[in-house]
């Protein structure tokens, strides 16, 4: 190897991803993607009524398009607020960090839409869970996790008899 290069024994290791990271990281996603086509919904409506008030203007058609123009951009700061607040950071598995964002753009999407609101209230539940399991896996001794001899994911070995993921017995 040249000296430009790090030696791959330098490398940071790889961080086990708990199970409940990965569901909440699918969860704030599913949301985030409904939100994207609300949008999407949203500004096609939008573009509608601009052509229909230059088509047949009326007095306040101006009003109209500016209030819509409002929430368009409103829309688009709360995506961007999910992506870079909350599913940026599950991806880099840092959970805690993401759980207060997910909580607060949670309740807020109950406003906007329902169900991305319940999605991201969920995913904030996973994070929870994320932060135990990562919290039992770093601070236990080596053997602390057990892998399930039916779907292979890795677990905790104190919390679980059986696996969350097949239901079946961990262990022996």
């Amino acid at each position: 190897m040249t000296g430009g290069y790090p030696h791959p024994a330098a490398w940071p290791a790889a961080r086990p991803r708990p199970p409940s990271g990965a569901t909440a990281e699918t969860l704030v996603l599913v949301g985030l993607l409904l939100q994207v086509i609300g949008g999407v919904l949203l500004f096609a409506a939008l573009a509608f009524l601009f052509g229909f008030s230059v088509v047949h203007p009326y007095r306040l058609a101006w009003l109209a398009v500016t209030g819509g123009a409002v929430v368009a951009i409103l829309v688009a700061l709360f995506l961007y607020l999910v992506y870079t607040l909350c599913y940026q950071r599950i991806q880099r598995q840092e959970y805690s960090e993401a759980r207060l964002p997910t909580l607060v753009l949670g309740v807020l999407s109950l406003f906007l839409g329902v169900i991305p609101g319940v999605l991201y209230l969920v995913g904030y539940v996973q994070l929870g869970d994320a932060v135990r399991e990562q919290q039992a896996a770093t601070d236990g001794p080596p053997g602390s996790l057990i892998a399930c001899r039916g779907c292979g994911r890795v677990w905790p070995l104190g919390p679980f008899a059986f696996c969350p993921g097949c239901g079946q017995k961990l262990g022996a």
